[in-house]
């Protein structure tokens, strides 16, 4: 059989070192993308509602703030309180006037929150890192998933369920799972001599096919794809594992956090309130996600994915206290990535971490 690719395509830019596979300088791809069949002269009306479906969700104007969030992906269910506080007119209620906009690969994420002071993006904890090190004045203010969603893949029947279990084993990694290996294979007393790494591509083939017996993968994509083709798999975290970051990191300019403090205090509350909404009514959100912001693979794999990501959101916390960022955990992350060598230059916690936001959303915690 012949599986389809992985939904996280390589990714574009020159840092390629945080796990998903794409450039959270720009992130590429459309998940569940490689099921879509596109013929090789669409007509205009598709390639309207094509850029329709990809185009900014405004909100509409009047005397509401201006904030622009801009994603790292596409619309799907992880940014399920985004997309929901919008619909649901939470943001509208903060007195914000957002527009939300999908990645256009490649694109400088980074860069372009920078240059404006009313602009919210998204990453990966390392580059952030890297490009603070780079001199871009941003800052993370708060985050989406309190662990990483990285993971190896096994099959239910192998009984693999553990790093320890996989010794002697193959393991498919990807060009960007090669520096991750070597931290999760020393937190469990191990190195690549007591494994077999074999470069695969981003397909789940090799997995399924016995080819590999463990794949990375994430639980919010590969894990799924597997299970709604009915193939049972064990989840191997990395979080667990010894690699520790946070993922989807909501960050802004330097000027942003000191000029639009009440503004971005306001937007994560009504994100908030738009996970509130998409946990209570988790049927409701996924069909919003479908129907309205065209996310792919239809209600179930929105209502799977919505299943996967809630761990992550309260990974640390364990209740809705979404958006929290730990100290201890940057300071962590910043030593495991310092100490593997993920960081071409010098880079402090502070010049990458603001915690002013939530101590304003959480008064109480912080």
């Amino acid at each position: 059989m012949n599986w389809p690719a992985s939904p996280r395509t390589p990714r574009w830019g020159s840092h390629l070192i945080s796990f998903k596979s794409e450039s959270r300088a720009g992130k590429v791809g459309t998940p569940f993308a490689s099921k879509r069949f596109v013929p090789p002269r669409p007509c205009f009306l598709i390639v309207l509602l094509l850029a329709l479906a990809s185009a900014p969700v405004e909100s509409e104007p009047g005397n509401l703030f201006p904030l622009t969030v801009q994603l790292d992906w596409t619309y799907d269910a992880q940014f399920s309180g985004i997309l929901m506080a919008k619909t649901k007119g939470f943001y509208q209620e903060a007195g914000l006037n957002v527009t939300v906009s999908p990645v256009d690969a490649p694109m400088n994420t980074s860069g372009i929150v920078e240059s404006r002071d009313n602009y919210v993006g998204f990453a990966e904890a390392d580059i952030l890192l890297v490009d603070r090190a780079k001199g871009h004045h941003i800052k993370a203010f708060a985050t989406t998933f309190q662990t990483s969603p990285f993971a190896l893949i096994t099959l239910k029947k192998s009984g693999l369920t553990s790093i320890a279990s996989l010794r002697g084993k193959k393991i498919g990694l990807h060009g960007d799972g090669q520096k991750a290996i070597d931290i999760i294979l020393q937190h469990n007393g191990m190195t690549r001599h007591d494994v077999q790494i074999v470069d695969v591509p981003y397909s789940l083939d090799p997995l399924i096919s016995g080819q590999v017996d463990a794949m990375q993968g994430y639980v919010t994509d590969e894990v799924i794809q597997m299970e709604l083709a009915h193939h049972p798999v064990n989840i191997i975290p990395f979080g667990e594992n010894g690699y520790i970051s946070y993922a989807e990191v909501m960050f802004a300019s330097d000027a942003c956090l000191q000029k639009h403090p009440d503004r971005l205090a306001a937007f994560l509350r009504a994100t908030n309130r738009g996970w509130d909404f998409t946990f209570q009514h988790p049927e409701a959100a996924a069909k919003i996600l479908v129907d309205t912001f065209h996310a792919d693979g239809g209600v179930p794999a929105q209502l799977l994915e919505l299943e996967k990501i809630h761990p992550l959101l309260t990974y640390e916390t364990k209740d809705n206290r979404f958006g929290l960022m730990q100290p201890e955990t940057w300071e962590k992350s910043l030593a495991m990535f310092r100490n593997n060598q993920f960081l071409a230059g010098p880079v402090q916690l502070s010049d990458v971490v603001d915690y002013s936001i939530l101590k304003r959303v959480y008064p109480d915690k912080n």
